[in-house]
């Protein structure tokens, strides 16, 4: 795989078959890496896929930058927390809360 931009040391984007942005993450995944370098698939922790227009990419890009690897790990802990305790979809219910206020 192939890495078409480096977010940080822990982020990189790459592109799959369709030229479809695929977001990856690990500590320390990207460090001295570049645009064009392979990526060694068994270091990767996530892996998340984006469909959007370019300027939502280059915001959620700026945002990733932003994030450390570690906070991401615990919202995501938290998250799986709460959908084990409420047997239920956390993020589908952030997903129309954020709808019901336009802000999605």
């Amino acid at each position: 795989m192939k890495i078409f931009k480096v977010i940080n040391n822990n982020i990189v984007i790459t592109l799959d078959q369709n030229n479809q942005e695929i977001i990856l993450m690990d500590r320390e995944l990207c460090f001295k890496q570049r645009p064009g370098n392979n990526i060694d698939e068994n270091l990767i922790e996530k892996r998340f896929s984006l469909s959007s227009s370019d300027n939502e990419e280059s915001s959620v890009s700026q945002l990733l930058s932003n994030i450390s690897l570690e906070d991401i790990r615990v919202a995501t802990q938290i998250l799986n927390y709460a959908e084990d305790i409420f047997n239920t979809k956390v993020s589908d219910h952030i997903h129309s809360a954020l709808e019901r206020y336009n802000l999605f």
